[in-house]
C-alpha cells in the first residue's frame, strides 16, 4: 500500500485524536488502511419497509416509517429510560431506550416523520423495540434503499461514546470517497477479464 493508508485514522474527517485513540485502542484501527480493510460481518436489508400491524417477534431486523406520537422519560438514575411511540395507519410501535437518555431528549421531536430500524419484540400484546436507529425521513434521500454492512465494535465504544457499526460504516464511506485513487490493482488485466472479475478499487 502507498503511504496515503499508513496515513492515521484521526486525520479523516470526523475522527480526530480522541476517537483515532479509542478506535486503535478497542478494534486496532490506527491507519487508512486498517480501516478500508475492515470488512462487515453481515448486511442488514433495508430495502423493505413494513406496517406496524405485520412486525412479530421472529422478525429480523426491519424497518418502518412513521410519525412520533409522543415521548417521555420514566424512572430516575440508573433505571432511567426515554419510551416513545411511533405509528403509522396500522398501528403503533413502542420504543424504549435504556441508554443514551439525556442525548434522545434533545433530538426526537414529537410530530416528526421517523424512519425506525431496529429488532421487533412483542411486551403485553404490543410490538416494541428497544434501541432502535431513528432516522428522519427529510434525511433520507428520495427512494433510497439499500443494504447496509454490519461491522463489528465493542460495547465500550457503542455505550459511551456512540461509535457504533453505522458510525464505522460512515467513516468508511469518508475514506472511500479520497481513497480509491490510491488503490492499486493487484491482479493482471488478464486474469480479470478471463474471470469476469471486477476491480479492487469498484470492489471496494
Amino acid at each position: 500500500m502507498s503511504n496515503f493508508f499508513n496515513t492515521k485514522l484521526e486525520y479523516l474527517r470526523g475522527v480526530g485524536a480522541q476517537r483515532g485513540q479509542l478506535l486503535g485502542k478497542e478494534l486496532g484501527l490506527f491507519t487508512y488502511g486498517d480501516l478500508i480493510q475492515r470488512y462487515p460481518f453481515r448486511y442488514l436489508d433495508r430495502t423493505q419497509f413494513y406496517n406496524v400491524v405485520d412486525l412479530h417477534e421472529d422478525m429480523s431486523f426491519v424497518q418502518v416509517k412513521g410519525v412520533l406520537r409522543g415521548r417521555e422519560v420514566i424512572g430516575e438514575g440508573p433505571k432511567k429510560r426515554m419510551v416513545a411511540k411511533v405509528g403509522d395507519a396500522s398501528g403503533e410501535l413502542e420504543l424504549v431506550w435504556f441508554k443514551g437518555v439525556n442525548y434522545l431528549e434533545k433530538v426526537i421531536k414529537n410530530h416528526q416523520e421517523y424512519i425506525v430500524f431496529g429488532k421487533p419484540t412483542m411486551f403485553n400484546g404490543r410490538p416494541q423495540m428497544a434501541h432502535p436507529e431513528l432516522e428522519e425521513v427529510s434525511e433520507q434521500k428520495a427512494g433510497q434503499s439499500f443494504l447496509q454492512p454490519v461491522y463489528n465494535t465493542s460495547e465500550k465504544l457503542k455505550n459511551y461514546h456512540r461509535i457504533d457499526s453505522k458510525t464505522i460504516m460512515r467513516m468508511v464511506s469518508d475514506l472511500l470517497k479520497i481513497a480509491l485513487p490510491q488503490i492499486t490493482e493487484t491482479l493482471s488485466p488478464e486474469l480479470i477479464q478471463q474471470y469476469a472479475l471486477m476491480g479492487k478499487a469498484e470492489a471496494l
